[in-house]
């Protein structure tokens, strides 16, 4: 199945909006045991808690789920389970999640007026009678809102720019390496190129800091874009996965242990009891995914080409 650019296909657009606001719905999607809380605010939790975790707790760079290999397979994992579920809500097994080409709106001279962001696509979750944010990052953790908030995003205004796409493909053709010690926000390869720690186009945190708002925080998934925008991540990890497909993935499993959830066979950080774990092995090739997916759950993306020199 095909994963599309959403300003492509209007009727993807409009699935996942119906799909979301059915998750976000915890009369229809409840989060077991939370009442008046819905399955959507559970994986704003479970993203939440992955950036609590820090591999070894002794430092305060790498967590489980980022700053560190993990960060691709990690959220290839947590698309893949959020896109289990709009499936589940749309009755569509087909459907696959869309993505948002933001490099493509990056060379609009005011991306903040490109038509993601209208009444008819996604701006329409910052009015309060859509949307509503009922979970957020508190000190010790996560609260819940005792009167929900409307969602908060301020477009453009807080310093980043969205990365170019001269910049994606300067960082597919020059980081020949998957990832290199000490596998933190420091280091060198296309991981921390491709989450933003390192090179100029920051590319995918320049992202959430310029959309701003809920997506500038450990709880981002609060605003549906999380996701459009991680989805064309992983379009770009894919794109690197098939230029250097002899690039192993880094560090294997006989690495330390102060590195776990990030080896190879590691099982990635999760709040559901996966009858097999789910490893970064795993989930290298969305074609042919491993345990407890399936040939159901293999996706592709519908173009490649703006990721080529």
């Amino acid at each position: 199945m095909i994963r599309r650019n959403i300003l492509s296909d209007e009727g993807v657009g409009q699935q996942f909006i119906d799909g979301v606001l059915a998750l976000k719905d915890p009369a229809r999607f409840p989060w077991p045991g939370q009442e008046g809380l819905s399955i959507y605010d559970f994986f704003v939790a479970w993203h939440h808690q992955s950036m609590m975790l820090f591999t070894p707790p002794t430092q305060q760079d790498r967590n489980s789920a980022h700053s560190g290999p993990a960060f691709p397979p990690w959220h290839r994992y947590f698309l893949l389970r959020f896109e289990g579920y709009l499936i589940a809500a749309l009755g569509a097994p087909d459907f696959r999640l869309p993505y948002w080409d933001w490099s493509a709106d990056a060379a609009l001279s005011d991306p903040s007026q490109s038509p993601i962001w209208s009444q008819d696509s996604m701006g329409r979750f910052t009015n309060p009678g859509v949307w509503q944010v009922r979970v957020v990052p508190a000190e010790r953790g996560l609260t819940r809102l005792a009167q929900p908030r409307p969602l908060d995003r301020s477009l453009g205004t807080l310093g980043a720019a969205l990365p170019a796409r001269d910049a994606v493909r300067t960082v597919l053709r020059d980081q020949l390496m998957y990832d290199a010690p000490p596998y933190n926000s420091s280091a060198s390869g296309f991981r921390n190129y491709l989450e933003g720690w390192e090179g100029p186009a920051r590319i995918h945190n320049a992202v959430h800091v310029w959309i701003g708002g809920d997506m500038a925080d450990s709880t981002s998934p609060n605003d549906p874009m999380f996701y459009l925008h991680h989805c064309n991540v992983d379009r770009i990890w894919h794109a690197w996965q098939l230029r250097y497909p002899d690039a192993p993935y880094v560090p294997a499993q006989s690495a330390s242990s102060d590195l776990a959830f990030h080896r190879l066979d590691d099982a990635l950080y999760s709040v559901f009891r996966e009858a097999t774990p789910v490893t970064p092995r795993g989930v290298l090739n969305p074609l042919a995914l491993g345990a407890p997916f399936g040939a159901a759950n293999h996706y592709d993306y519908d173009s490649l080409a703006d990721l080529r020199d």
